[in-house]
């Protein structure tokens, strides 16, 4: 029997975020056992869902005001470019590499490997989520609650609109720290290939995901994982509500150290951006934000409220 379109849409905003996740992991698994390595199968399982929940923003957007120009379309795959073919090649032949000559030598001088390769993959898939959120709730509180990691940060926090590509938007500084402290743990415990793959595809998908315009409604999932509705709330104008939720990937962390935001019968507002931040929607601009942040908030129009994001580096303080 087929159901009606209300129904249709109702139920895919219900299931839609975790069958997505699902979806691209099945992907990735069946792109292996075809054959494929690690790399393509990867890539395959992330373009796949992305493309899926590109046609989904057409069909169920959360905020039909949320159409974001070409020009914005232009600089945020300009920013995907930028971090996928310049940035995380250099981490990763300078970083990585150091970090997994590090790990080798540990794991010679304790005379047995540091990571659980035997575990069956998808608990060495929750163990990698939860050890690296880690170093990404870490740094992305620290690029929140001071002034120097804030001019790190506030590139991403720009759109007005949010969007499938706005998960690409970061500068290349940030994307250094983020891939460090995120991925830089996996890499020294000798992450298994298997489950280094089918991390990936979860941290890529799920960032498509929190970011994108489509009224998913994941429930209790937002208690667990890094969805949409938490997400939404981290990139408020509104300070209170964007120096919190700041798991990558889960919400453990946010409810260890008490920055979980998610009221009861409440979603999200849909005025989102940094309020007291001029920045150009151009990619030479938001290269220049870490050293020009100052002159970008001093041509703020003077009706937004200061205290909207994070402006000084006392309101970071007294929110640290």
């Amino acid at each position: 029997m087929q159901l009606p379109p209300n129904r249709l849409r109702a139920f895919l905003s219900r299931v839609g975020y975790a069958g997505a996740l699902l979806l691209a992991l099945g992907t990735l698994w069946l792109g292996q056992q075809l054959g494929l390595e690690a790399a393509p199968a990867t890539l395959v399982a992330v373009l796949l869902a992305g493309a899926l929940l590109l046609l989904a923003e057409q069909r169920m957007p959360h905020t039909p005001e949320w159409r974001p120009s070409w020009g914005t379309l232009g600089v945020d795959v300009l920013h995907s470019a930028v971090t996928a073919f310049a940035v995380a090649p250099v981490v990763r032949a300078v970083i990585f590499a150091l970090l997994v000559d590090v790990g080798a030598r540990l794991a010679g001088a304790v005379g047995v490997g540091l990571w659980p390769a035997t575990w069956p993959v998808p608990l060495q898939l929750v163990l990698a989520l939860v050890i690296s959120d880690f170093g990404a709730y870490s740094a992305h509180r620290f690029m929140h609650l001071t002034r120097f990691g804030w001019r790190l940060h506030a590139v991403h926090h720009t759109p007005a609109q949010l969007h499938v590509l706005a998960s690409a938007r970061t500068h290349p500084l940030n994307a250094v720290l983020t891939l460090t402290c995120e991925t830089g743990p996996l890499i020294l415990l000798g992450i298994s290939p298997a489950a280094l793959a089918a991390w990936t595809v979860w941290k890529a998908v799920n960032g498509l995901l929190q970011h994108a315009n489509i009224d998913l409604r994941p429930g209790w999932l937002s208690y667990v994982v890094a969805t949409s509705d938490v997400h939404r709330y981290h990139h408020s104008v509104h300070l209170h509500e964007s120096n919190t939720n700041f798991g990558n990937t889960t919400m453990l962390w946010d409810h260890v150290f008490r920055s979980f935001h998610l009221p009861r019968g409440e979603r999200a507002g849909t005025v989102v951006g940094i309020a007291d931040a001029a920045v150009p929607e151009s990619y030479l601009a938001h290269l220049v934000v870490p050293f020009r942040l100052g002159r970008f908030e001093a041509l703020a129009t003077p009706q937004r409220q200061p205290s909207s994001n994070a402006s000084t580096a006392s309101a970071h303080a007294q929110h640290a």
